[in-house]
Parts: structure tokens; sequence; C-alpha cells
């Protein structure tokens, strides 16, 4: 599960990459910020090396940012993914048509997000309330973390 995490968020990013630009120019009346697809793609790239680092080391048995592989895997997986697609389907409810993102935590984040939650319970690895925990958390956190690699990307790319 460990090892799935790369691809699934890769594939569920790219679709925010292809259509986030776009998005947030025609919703600059709602939006106060803007944004390029290159500093989106850019700040998606330091958050992806970051978390598959983790999930390469947590895979090998090893811990990452303090925590065990089964830790960070409850807290990468049901934690913030499931709660970014959350994020994403809220954000579907208030705009009421598509917004970047939707379609990959429909059919990949939810799934994936509730098969590892499933298993991480099933095999008593973790309790249901550590599990939400984690999730609000996440949810809690994704806003600014997100913010952070968006003002790192900017920053990074404003020197070239």
């Amino acid at each position: 599960m460990l090892l799935l995490f790369p691809l699934l968020y890769f594939i569920h990013d790219l679709e925010e990459i292809i259509t986030v630009e776009k998005f947030i120019e025609e919703k600059s009346n709602i939006l106060s910020f803007s944004i390029t697809i290159l500093e989106f793609s850019f700040a998606f790239i330091l958050l992806w090396i970051f978390a598959s680092i983790g999930c390469y080391k947590a895979f090998f048995v090893k811990r990452f940012m303090g925590m065990n592989p089964t830790t960070y895997l409850a807290f990468l997986v049901p934690g913030i993914l499931l709660a970014n697609g959350i994020g994403h389907f809220l954000q579907f409810i208030f705009f009421k048509e598509y917004v970047p993102g939707i379609i990959t935590s429909i059919f990949i984040l939810y799934p994936y997000s509730f098969f590892t939650a499933k298993v991480l319970i099933t095999e008593r690895l973790m309790t249901k309330k550590r599990l939400l925990s984690y999730f609000l958390i996440e949810f809690v956190l994704q806003a600014p973390l997100a913010l952070i690699a968006l003002f790192i990307s900017k920053r990074i790319l404003s020197l070239f």
C-alpha cells in the first residue's frame, strides 16, 4: 500500500496540474490569487518527493518524521489523501461544477484511502479513533501545507 501512494498521488495531481490554471482564471472573481501551471507543478513535485521518500523509507521498515511505517501509512493515506479528497468534494459543492482533482478523488483517492483504512483496522494496526484523529489533523493542515509549498515554489521560480 505504501508503494502505491507515489503513483496514485501523481495521477491525482496530474489532473490538478492540467486544469488548475484555467480554473483559477475562470474563478478570479471569487479566488483572490493566481497560479501558473509551472508554479503548481513545482509545488507538487516538492510535496511528492517528500512524501515518496517517506514511503520508500517506511517500506523498508524505517522511521520517517518520527513515525513508524504503519503510523506513516495511516497518516499519509486515510489522513492526508482522504482529507484532500474531501476538500475537493466540498469545493465541488461550493462551485457546483467541476473542480481540479474531483475526478481522481472519487475514483482513486476515496477507494485507496478507505481500503487502506479498512486493512489497518482489520489487521488491528490502527484504531478507528486514531485514524479519525489523523484525518481531522490533516483536514486542518492540508491548506496551510499546500500554501507553504506554493510559496516556496513561487520563491524558487522567481530566482530564475
